[in-house]
């Protein structure tokens, strides 16, 4: 049976045209990006941002519109040529919308009037703004923006030695100098209290520390006091960054002052709730210390966060976003079999209960009294969309994607599940081609998540997206084998120490389930991934020879290397150890001391900017294949990181990556058949 979500969706999906054709890049870039969204306090109104690939392809263009939580129709309300607006927020009482928007330069703060007054710029900040908050009393901004701590707000001063750097050597003193695509050795992200009626902004957490912190912050980790009187925010105060995943709650007066340290735990705590009366707080933390991925209790406290107690303690499952529904009760949402689930729980009692189940819900956002939240909803086959939450039903508000999809032949998929070598079920999805029918099977495409500890879920993605190799008239099919989120705290820990190991026996099983099935055909058969698919995908290379061929975008090639060359030490560290005290995690799982059994096509794909997983590893697989006679292509995009954002450039690796693939693969088993009413 649907749910009221999956109907409504399945409607959106009704009346298609006399012919659909196949989803491709053009659709994929076509597609709006519809922005997360935020809800008025009284619940009525939600803003949120719609985003269009521009014209040159050079960039994705954003504007702000609202439409009414109760259904309607959605309103544009900025238009500014190549804009990019974000972090769309309400005032207290409802009348006004600030929002971070670059126009031509960095991102600035402007503050608008729904009662149909003039837009006003708020910020002029040299770096620009991030995230926002309303000071409650709606006279003031908390924003975040970047600063060097050498010179604080002292604008002169800032550009003066923003100006002797550029293009002069850099000097790092300090781990964790870079992160993904930038050199962070000078600057670190405060909140700044930026009054409405004019005046000197006021830096409220000055000092050599990033708030919220630069490695691991979400938007999350802000929130402001329930009296009003405290900013609430996470911070890393571990001196060596680059290693700890250790960020404690902390609070500072919104009129400046010293913070208070709320919480001591060697895990992290952020996304700092305060409840309606401000008599409790809860938040999000991990036990373990060192570990990124570990299980998010929720946890919940006095005011300044003591006697914490664990509401989570009973169940398996991981918070991501939460909200308190009323002053006894919280709501979060859990990742769980490949969906994103939502909770209740009553704080009194510790009961925890599913409220909503098979829906892909991320960016919440809630009204004043908790009984109404904006999101946004997705799947495989929905691009995202805004939609409420109320009273455990959802109702989809947009639209947006429905001109490009309503063309487009969809495919059809379904969970996917086998047995390890250990006997334990492993999970994944398979999706088959539009028009499959029973018996058929197709060439098909094993593509693995990064992480290690993703998930497949039942989610759109404007990158890795399935559809795009369904189209082709292929099988694909997702593992999310053990290291994977969303099937138990035990199922994600067992990636540890074990990267080619349990995982890769997992995609091999969830391979000969989708061979069993009978819609994959093993005798054409590829496997592509990035992050730490591309290491698996690298490590196949070593360990099987069932593929026809190979993509690896981003992906380790030699895991000692990777270990001093990456930027975040607690990862490596905690997955492998340190090289120089126990290297035998590092010998007995790294890809390259396998080459001499390399035979598979390869495509390697990476990013100059990724200092994730450098260009050094991607540069050592190409030479190794190309050096044992091994057919090979390398893509290497200079304005990219980890991930292929541009959409000129993502143009180029899907061209690429499905042309690579549909050499070595040939014509699908059956063609394609459009999809007819």
């Amino acid at each position: 049976m649907l749910t009221p979500l999956l109907a409504s969706l399945a409607l959106l999906a009704a009346a298609p045209p006399a012919e659909r054709h196949p989803f491709g890049v053009d659709d994929l870039l076509a597609v709006p990006r519809v922005g997360a969204p935020a809800i008025s306090p009284d619940g009525k109104l939600v803003a949120f941002t719609v985003g269009r690939v521009s014209a040159d392809e050079s960039t994705v263009e954003s504007s702000l519109w609202v439409v009414p939580a109760a259904g309607g129709d959605p309103r544009r309300l900025t238009s500014t040529p190549g804009e990019k607006v974000s972090s769309v927020r309400f005032s207290p009482d409802g009348k006004r919308l600030a929002f971070a928007a670059a126009r031509g330069g960095e991102a600035q703060v402007f503050v608008l009037s729904l009662d149909g007054g003039a837009e006003a710029q708020l910020t002029r900040l040299p770096r620009g703004v991030g995230d926002l908050l309303w000071a409650p009393d709606g006279q003031a901004l908390l924003v975040t923006t970047d600063v060097d701590p050498a010179c604080g707000l002292d604008a002169a001063c800032a550009d003066a030695r923003a100006k002797a750097g550029d293009g002069a050597p850099r000097l790092a003193t300090r781990l964790l100098f870079r992160h993904w695509n930038a050199w962070r050795e000078r600057l670190r992200t405060h909140v700044v209290r930026v009054p409405l009626a004019g005046g000197a902004a006021e830096d409220l957490t000055p000092g050599d520390r990033d708030v919220p912190p630069y490695q691991r912050g979400e938007a999350g980790d802000l929130a402001v006091s329930a009296d009003g009187r405290a900013l609430l925010y996470t911070m890393v105060s571990d001196p060596v960054e680059a290693i700890s995943t250790n960020a404690d709650l902390y609070a500072v007066p919104l009129q400046g002052g010293q913070p208070a340290r709320l919480t001591e735990g060697p895990g992290w705590d952020g996304s700092p709730r305060p409840s309606p009366s401000g008599k409790m707080l809860a938040w999000r933390s991990q036990a373990r210390g060192g570990y990124e991925s570990d299980r998010f209790r929720l946890l919940v406290g006095g005011p300044a966060g003591e006697a914490p107690r664990d509401v989570t303690a009973r169940i398996d499952l991981s918070v991501n976003e939460l909200f308190w529904a009323s002053e006894g009760r919280l709501v979060f949402t859990a990742d769980e079999g490949g969906l994103a689930n939502v909770y209740e729980a009553d704080v009194r009692s510790g009961e925890v209960r599913r409220v909503l189940a098979g829906a892909n819900l991320h960016a919440l956002s809630a009204s004043r009294d908790g009984r109404t939240a904006a999101a946004l909803v997705d799947g495989f086959l929905r691009p995202p969309e805004v939609a409420v939450l109320q009273g455990g039903k959802v109702k989809v508000l947009t639209r947006f994607g429905d001109e490009v999809m309503a063309k487009v032949a969809l495919p059809t998929f379904r969970p996917l599940e086998a047995k390890g070598k250990d006997g334990a079920a492993v999970h994944g999805w398979i999706m088959t081609p539009s028009g499959h029918r029973a018996g058929e099977r197709h060439p098909s495409v094993v593509l693995v998540h990064g992480g290690p500890q993703g998930a497949w879920k039942d989610g759109w993605s404007f990158r890795w997206n399935p559809l795009l190799y369904a189209a082709r008239g292929w099988t694909v099919v997702m593992p999310n084998p053990r290291g994977s989120s969303g099937f138990g705290q035990a199922y994600q820990d067992a990636v540890r120490m074990s990267w080619g190991g349990t995982p890769f026996d997992d995609i091999m099983a969830l391979t000969d389930a989708a061979l069993a099935g009978g819609e994959a055909d093993g005798a054409r058969l590829c496997a592509a991934g990035a992050s730490y698919g591309g290491y698996m995908v690298n490590w196949m290379n070593g360990h099987t020879d069932r593929f026809r061929c190979l993509v690896t975008h981003a992906g380790d090639f030699d895991l000692e290397a990777a270990y001093y060359d990456t930027e975040e030490l607690w990862f490596p560290e905690w997955e492998l150890g340190r090289p120089w005290e126990d290297r035998a995690a590092y010998d007995r799982w790294s890809p390259h001391r396998f080459v001499q059994r390399w035979h598979t096509p390869t495509l390697v794909t990476h990013g100059e900017l990724d200092y994730r997983v450098t260009v050094a590893q991607a540069l050592s697989t190409y030479t190794a294949l190309q050096r044992l006679g091994v057919e090979s292509k390398l893509l290497v995009f200079p304005d990219e990181g980890h991930w292929i954002l541009r959409p000129k450039n993502s143009r180029v690796f899907h061209d690429v990556v499905l042309g690579w693939l549909s050499d070595h693969l040939g014509a699908p088993s059956a063609a394609v058949r459009p999809e007819r009413p």
